[in-house]
Protein backbone atom coordinates (compact mmCIF):
# COMPACT_ATOMS: atom_id res chain seq x y z
CA UNK A 1 0.00 0.00 0.00
CA UNK A 2 1.47 3.18 -0.72
CA UNK A 3 2.76 6.20 2.45
CA UNK A 4 -0.05 8.37 1.66
CA UNK A 5 -2.75 5.85 1.36
CA UNK A 6 -1.29 4.58 4.81
CA UNK A 7 -1.26 7.82 6.39
CA UNK A 8 -4.87 8.54 5.15
CA UNK A 9 -6.12 5.50 6.80
CA UNK A 10 -4.21 6.21 10.44
CA UNK A 11 -5.17 9.78 10.34
CA UNK A 12 -9.31 8.61 9.14
CA UNK A 13 -8.64 6.01 12.05
CA UNK A 14 -7.71 8.28 14.99
CA UNK A 15 -10.63 10.50 14.12
CA UNK A 16 -13.10 7.57 14.24
CA UNK A 17 -11.43 6.37 17.39
CA UNK A 18 -11.72 9.80 19.17
CA UNK A 19 -15.42 10.19 18.20
CA UNK A 20 -15.92 6.56 19.77
CA UNK A 21 -14.02 7.86 22.72
CA UNK A 22 -16.47 10.97 23.14
CA UNK A 23 -18.86 8.77 22.62
CA UNK A 24 -17.76 6.29 25.52
CA UNK A 25 -17.16 9.37 27.92
CA UNK A 26 -20.87 10.32 27.68
CA UNK A 27 -22.50 7.35 28.01
CA UNK A 28 -20.39 6.67 31.29
CA UNK A 29 -22.98 7.65 34.51
CA UNK A 30 -21.39 9.59 37.04
CA UNK A 31 -20.56 8.23 40.50
CA UNK A 32 -20.23 8.64 43.50
CA UNK A 33 -17.61 10.69 45.24
CA UNK A 34 -16.76 8.06 47.46
CA UNK A 35 -15.49 5.75 44.51
CA UNK A 36 -12.42 4.26 44.70
CA UNK A 37 -9.29 6.37 42.87
CA UNK A 38 -6.70 4.04 42.76
CA UNK A 39 -6.21 2.03 39.40
CA UNK A 40 -5.69 -1.49 41.36
CA UNK A 41 -7.43 -2.93 44.63
CA UNK A 42 -5.01 -3.55 47.22
CA UNK A 43 -5.05 -7.46 48.16
CA UNK A 44 -3.20 -9.70 47.81
CA UNK A 45 -2.61 -11.76 44.47
CA UNK A 46 -2.74 -16.22 45.92
CA UNK A 47 -3.51 -19.34 44.63
CA UNK A 48 -7.37 -19.30 43.61
CA UNK A 49 -7.20 -22.84 45.17
CA UNK A 50 -6.88 -21.23 48.79
CA UNK A 51 -9.71 -19.24 48.21
CA UNK A 52 -12.54 -21.17 46.54
CA UNK A 53 -12.88 -23.57 49.39
CA UNK A 54 -14.77 -21.37 51.42
CA UNK A 55 -17.92 -19.16 50.60
CA UNK A 56 -16.46 -16.92 47.90
CA UNK A 57 -17.14 -14.92 44.64
CA UNK A 58 -15.79 -15.78 41.27
CA UNK A 59 -15.54 -12.16 39.35
CA UNK A 60 -13.37 -10.80 35.93
CA UNK A 61 -10.30 -9.40 37.20
CA UNK A 62 -11.01 -5.31 35.80
CA UNK A 63 -7.78 -4.13 36.89
CA UNK A 64 -5.28 -3.06 34.55
CA UNK A 65 -2.28 -5.20 35.02
CA UNK A 66 -0.91 -7.61 33.92
CA UNK A 67 -3.94 -10.30 35.47
CA UNK A 68 -6.55 -7.86 33.70
CA UNK A 69 -9.86 -9.58 31.86
CA UNK A 70 -8.47 -12.98 34.01
CA UNK A 71 -11.14 -15.25 35.88
CA UNK A 72 -10.40 -14.48 39.72
CA UNK A 73 -11.92 -15.81 43.05
CA UNK A 74 -12.24 -13.37 45.97
CA UNK A 75 -13.75 -14.56 49.87
CA UNK A 76 -17.19 -14.02 50.37
CA UNK A 77 -16.93 -12.44 54.12
CA UNK A 78 -13.68 -10.24 53.17
CA UNK A 79 -13.78 -9.83 49.51
CA UNK A 80 -10.72 -7.04 49.31
CA UNK A 81 -8.37 -9.04 51.69
CA UNK A 82 -7.58 -11.66 48.85
CA UNK A 83 -8.01 -12.40 45.22
CA UNK A 84 -6.69 -15.63 43.46
CA UNK A 85 -6.03 -15.24 40.09
CA UNK A 86 -7.35 -18.28 37.40
CA UNK A 87 -5.66 -18.91 33.67
CA UNK A 88 -9.02 -18.43 32.30
CA UNK A 89 -10.04 -14.76 30.73
CA UNK A 90 -13.66 -13.70 30.91
CA UNK A 91 -15.44 -11.45 29.66
CA UNK A 92 -18.52 -12.80 31.86
CA UNK A 93 -19.01 -15.54 34.48
CA UNK A 94 -21.31 -17.65 36.30
CA UNK A 95 -21.28 -20.61 38.31
CA UNK A 96 -23.64 -22.81 40.58
CA UNK A 97 -24.20 -26.29 41.33
CA UNK A 98 -20.38 -27.23 40.60
CA UNK A 99 -20.35 -26.33 36.94
CA UNK A 100 -19.68 -22.62 35.46
CA UNK A 101 -19.73 -20.63 32.28
CA UNK A 102 -16.83 -18.39 30.64
CA UNK A 103 -17.20 -16.09 27.99
CA UNK A 104 -14.55 -15.31 25.92
CA UNK A 105 -13.29 -12.81 23.33
CA UNK A 106 -10.45 -13.69 21.22
CA UNK A 107 -9.66 -10.24 19.79
CA UNK A 108 -7.28 -9.81 16.69
CA UNK A 109 -8.19 -8.73 12.82
CA UNK A 110 -11.06 -10.66 13.09
CA UNK A 111 -12.41 -11.06 16.80
CA UNK A 112 -14.09 -14.28 17.33
CA UNK A 113 -16.14 -15.25 20.72
CA UNK A 114 -16.72 -18.35 22.13
CA UNK A 115 -18.03 -19.49 26.26
CA UNK A 116 -16.10 -22.66 27.96
CA UNK A 117 -17.93 -24.24 30.43
CA UNK A 118 -15.49 -25.43 33.52
CA UNK A 119 -15.64 -27.33 36.67
CA UNK A 120 -14.85 -26.45 40.52
CA UNK A 121 -11.31 -26.65 39.66
CA UNK A 122 -11.47 -24.52 36.76
CA UNK A 123 -10.88 -27.46 34.26
CA UNK A 124 -12.60 -26.78 31.26
CA UNK A 125 -15.28 -29.39 30.26
CA UNK A 126 -16.80 -28.14 27.30
CA UNK A 127 -16.34 -24.68 24.43
CA UNK A 128 -18.87 -23.51 22.22
CA UNK A 129 -18.37 -21.06 19.54
CA UNK A 130 -20.44 -18.09 19.90
CA UNK A 131 -22.48 -15.75 17.37
CA UNK A 132 -21.58 -12.74 18.60
CA UNK A 133 -20.06 -10.91 21.32
CA UNK A 134 -20.84 -11.84 24.67
CA UNK A 135 -23.15 -10.24 26.84
CA UNK A 136 -25.26 -12.28 30.04
CA UNK A 137 -24.77 -15.44 31.02
CA UNK A 138 -26.48 -17.63 34.25
CA UNK A 139 -26.01 -20.91 35.15
CA UNK A 140 -28.94 -22.98 37.20
CA UNK A 141 -28.73 -24.16 40.89
CA UNK A 142 -27.74 -27.67 40.32
CA UNK A 143 -25.39 -27.01 37.36
CA UNK A 144 -26.94 -28.80 35.26
CA UNK A 145 -28.44 -26.25 32.45
CA UNK A 146 -27.17 -22.82 31.94
CA UNK A 147 -28.08 -19.45 29.35
CA UNK A 148 -25.63 -17.44 27.80
CA UNK A 149 -27.04 -14.01 25.63
CA UNK A 150 -24.72 -12.71 22.75
CA UNK A 151 -25.31 -9.93 20.33
CA UNK A 152 -25.50 -10.80 16.93
CA UNK A 153 -25.67 -7.40 14.88
CA UNK A 154 -22.06 -6.15 16.60
CA UNK A 155 -20.18 -4.62 18.86
CA UNK A 156 -21.65 -0.99 18.51
CA UNK A 157 -25.53 -2.43 19.45
CA UNK A 158 -26.37 -2.47 23.05
CA UNK A 159 -29.54 -2.37 25.29
CA UNK A 160 -29.40 1.08 24.80
CA UNK A 161 -30.32 1.16 21.25
CA UNK A 162 -33.28 0.52 19.86
CA UNK A 163 -31.51 -1.76 17.04
CA UNK A 164 -29.88 -4.38 19.03
CA UNK A 165 -30.25 -7.81 18.55
CA UNK A 166 -29.60 -10.66 20.93
CA UNK A 167 -29.22 -14.48 20.78
CA UNK A 168 -30.40 -16.84 24.04
CA UNK A 169 -29.52 -19.73 24.53
CA UNK A 170 -30.61 -22.64 27.00
CA UNK A 171 -27.24 -25.16 27.53
CA UNK A 172 -27.12 -28.35 28.77
CA UNK A 173 -24.32 -28.05 30.53
CA UNK A 174 -23.25 -31.77 30.99
CA UNK A 175 -22.94 -32.28 27.10
CA UNK A 176 -21.92 -28.46 26.42
CA UNK A 177 -25.11 -28.85 23.77
CA UNK A 178 -27.43 -26.43 23.20
CA UNK A 179 -31.28 -27.05 24.36
CA UNK A 180 -32.64 -24.65 22.33
CA UNK A 181 -32.40 -20.62 21.34
CA UNK A 182 -35.33 -18.82 23.28
CA UNK A 183 -36.97 -17.64 20.00
CA UNK A 184 -37.52 -21.40 19.14
CA UNK A 185 -39.62 -21.49 22.44
CA UNK A 186 -43.64 -20.74 22.52
CA UNK A 187 -44.14 -17.82 24.09
CA UNK A 188 -47.76 -16.71 25.55
CA UNK A 189 -49.15 -13.86 26.61
CA UNK A 190 -52.66 -13.63 28.25
CA UNK A 191 -53.26 -17.29 27.77
CA UNK A 192 -52.46 -17.24 23.70
CA UNK A 193 -48.93 -17.78 21.40
CA UNK A 194 -47.63 -15.29 20.36
CA UNK A 195 -44.65 -14.70 17.86
CA UNK A 196 -43.05 -11.45 16.38
CA UNK A 197 -40.38 -11.54 14.09
CA UNK A 198 -38.46 -8.73 15.94
CA UNK A 199 -38.72 -11.16 19.06
CA UNK A 200 -35.60 -10.19 21.21
CA UNK A 201 -34.83 -12.16 24.80
CA UNK A 202 -31.67 -11.58 26.95
CA UNK A 203 -30.80 -11.55 30.66
CA UNK A 204 -32.19 -15.49 31.88
CA UNK A 205 -32.16 -15.85 35.72
CA UNK A 206 -33.15 -19.54 37.11
CA UNK A 207 -35.02 -20.48 39.93
CA UNK A 208 -34.11 -22.78 42.72
CA UNK A 209 -35.97 -26.20 40.62
CA UNK A 210 -33.35 -25.67 37.80
CA UNK A 211 -36.00 -25.52 35.32
CA UNK A 212 -38.19 -22.18 35.95
CA UNK A 213 -36.40 -19.09 34.85
CA UNK A 214 -37.23 -15.99 33.69
CA UNK A 215 -35.86 -13.47 31.40
CA UNK A 216 -36.32 -10.53 29.02
CA UNK A 217 -38.54 -10.31 26.18
CA UNK A 218 -38.86 -7.17 23.45
CA UNK A 219 -41.01 -6.88 21.10
CA UNK A 220 -42.59 -3.49 19.09
CA UNK A 221 -40.97 -1.28 21.48
CA UNK A 222 -42.04 -2.91 24.55
CA UNK A 223 -39.77 -4.75 26.88
CA UNK A 224 -41.42 -7.46 29.19
CA UNK A 225 -40.70 -10.43 32.12
CA UNK A 226 -41.34 -13.44 31.09
CA UNK A 227 -41.46 -16.64 32.73
CA UNK A 228 -39.92 -19.84 31.40
CA UNK A 229 -40.10 -23.70 31.45
CA UNK A 230 -36.96 -25.21 29.96
CA UNK A 231 -38.64 -28.73 29.87
CA UNK A 232 -41.85 -27.41 28.04
CA UNK A 233 -39.85 -25.10 25.85
CA UNK A 234 -42.61 -22.54 27.17
CA UNK A 235 -42.41 -19.07 28.28
CA UNK A 236 -44.97 -16.77 29.51
CA UNK A 237 -45.37 -12.87 29.82
CA UNK A 238 -45.69 -11.77 33.04
CA UNK A 239 -44.88 -7.76 33.65
CA UNK A 240 -43.95 -5.09 31.93
CA UNK A 241 -40.98 -2.90 31.08
CA UNK A 242 -38.13 -5.20 32.64
CA UNK A 243 -34.75 -5.81 31.96
CA UNK A 244 -31.74 -7.88 32.87
CA UNK A 245 -33.77 -9.87 36.04
CA UNK A 246 -32.10 -11.51 38.79
CA UNK A 247 -34.53 -13.65 41.18
CA UNK A 248 -33.28 -13.72 44.69
CA UNK A 249 -32.01 -16.56 46.56
CA UNK A 250 -35.58 -17.54 48.20
CA UNK A 251 -37.36 -17.13 44.74
CA UNK A 252 -39.77 -14.30 46.33
CA UNK A 253 -38.15 -11.50 44.44
CA UNK A 254 -36.19 -10.32 41.44
CA UNK A 255 -34.16 -7.06 40.77
CA UNK A 256 -33.96 -5.44 37.46
CA UNK A 257 -33.18 -2.35 35.56
CA UNK A 258 -36.34 -0.50 34.48
CA UNK A 259 -36.69 1.78 31.39
CA UNK A 260 -37.70 5.14 32.84
CA UNK A 261 -36.32 7.52 30.17
CA UNK A 262 -34.75 7.71 26.90
CA UNK A 263 -31.55 10.03 27.41
CA UNK A 264 -27.91 8.94 27.51
CA UNK A 265 -29.09 7.19 31.06
CA UNK A 266 -32.53 5.66 31.14
CA UNK A 267 -31.81 2.69 33.55
CA UNK A 268 -32.85 2.50 37.32
CA UNK A 269 -32.65 -0.65 39.28
CA UNK A 270 -36.00 -1.59 40.73
CA UNK A 271 -37.32 -5.00 42.65
CA UNK A 272 -39.93 -6.71 42.17
CA UNK A 273 -42.16 -9.02 44.30
CA UNK A 274 -43.64 -11.63 42.35
CA UNK A 275 -46.18 -12.83 44.57
CA UNK A 276 -48.16 -9.14 44.47
CA UNK A 277 -46.45 -8.03 41.08
CA UNK A 278 -45.77 -4.69 43.11
CA UNK A 279 -42.70 -3.08 42.33
CA UNK A 280 -40.64 -0.41 43.72
CA UNK A 281 -36.93 1.52 42.90
CA UNK A 282 -33.69 0.22 44.89
CA UNK A 283 -33.76 3.33 46.77
CA UNK A 284 -29.67 3.11 47.57
CA UNK A 285 -28.36 3.38 43.94
CA UNK A 286 -29.78 6.30 41.99
CA UNK A 287 -27.40 6.00 39.00
CA UNK A 288 -28.24 4.46 36.04
CA UNK A 289 -26.45 1.27 35.46
CA UNK A 290 -26.19 -1.69 32.77
CA UNK A 291 -25.81 -5.03 33.88
CA UNK A 292 -27.51 -7.66 35.31
CA UNK A 293 -27.41 -8.16 39.24
CA UNK A 294 -26.54 -10.77 41.27
CA UNK A 295 -27.91 -11.24 45.14
CA UNK A 296 -25.46 -11.43 47.55
CA UNK A 297 -28.27 -12.69 50.11
CA UNK A 298 -32.05 -11.87 50.15
CA UNK A 299 -31.44 -8.36 51.20
CA UNK A 300 -28.35 -7.37 49.20
CA UNK A 301 -27.62 -7.49 45.83
CA UNK A 302 -23.94 -6.72 43.84
CA UNK A 303 -23.84 -5.61 40.42
CA UNK A 304 -20.74 -4.00 38.01
CA UNK A 305 -20.61 -0.06 37.60
CA UNK A 306 -17.55 2.09 36.15
CA UNK A 307 -15.63 3.79 38.40
CA UNK A 308 -16.08 7.54 37.14
CA UNK A 309 -17.69 9.24 33.85
CA UNK A 310 -14.29 9.52 32.92
CA UNK A 311 -13.22 5.94 33.58
CA UNK A 312 -12.99 2.81 31.88
CA UNK A 313 -12.19 0.84 35.08
CA UNK A 314 -15.14 -1.05 36.84
CA UNK A 315 -16.04 -2.36 41.07
CA UNK A 316 -18.74 -4.43 42.04
CA UNK A 317 -20.88 -2.60 44.53
CA UNK A 318 -23.22 -3.55 47.16
CA UNK A 319 -27.23 -2.02 47.76
CA UNK A 320 -29.86 -3.01 50.13
CA UNK A 321 -32.71 -3.91 48.64
CA UNK A 322 -34.85 -2.05 51.34
CA UNK A 323 -34.35 1.48 53.01
CA UNK A 324 -32.33 4.21 51.78
CA UNK A 325 -28.70 3.07 53.21
CA UNK A 326 -26.14 4.14 50.49
CA UNK A 327 -24.56 1.83 47.50
CA UNK A 328 -20.83 1.41 48.28
CA UNK A 329 -18.21 -0.33 46.72
CA UNK A 330 -17.63 -3.93 47.68
CA UNK A 331 -15.37 -4.93 45.64
CA UNK A 332 -12.78 -2.89 43.68
CA UNK A 333 -11.49 -3.36 40.04
CA UNK A 334 -14.01 -6.42 39.32
CA UNK A 335 -16.64 -6.79 37.32
CA UNK A 336 -19.67 -10.10 36.77
CA UNK A 337 -19.56 -11.08 40.08
CA UNK A 338 -21.10 -14.70 41.07
CA UNK A 339 -21.68 -15.74 44.66
CA UNK A 340 -20.74 -19.34 45.33
CA UNK A 341 -21.20 -20.93 48.27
Amino acid sequence: MPSRTRSVLVVAGLVAAAGLVFLYVLRRPAVPADAPSAGAPATAIVDAASIVREPHLLLRHAVADDNYNHLAAAPLDSPGARRGIVTMQCERVAFNGGRGICLQASRGVLTSYSATVFDAAFQPLHTLKLDGSPSRTRVAPDGRIGAITVFVTGQEHGYASASFSTKTTILDLSKGAAIGDLEQFTTYRDGRAIKAADFNFWGVTFASDSNTFYASLQTAGRTYLVRGDARARSLTVLHDNVECPALSPDNRRIAYKKRVSTGLAPWRFHVLDLSTMAEHPLAAEPRSIDDQIEWLDNDRVLYGAYRSSQSAVLDVWVAPVEGADPARVFLAGAESPAVVR
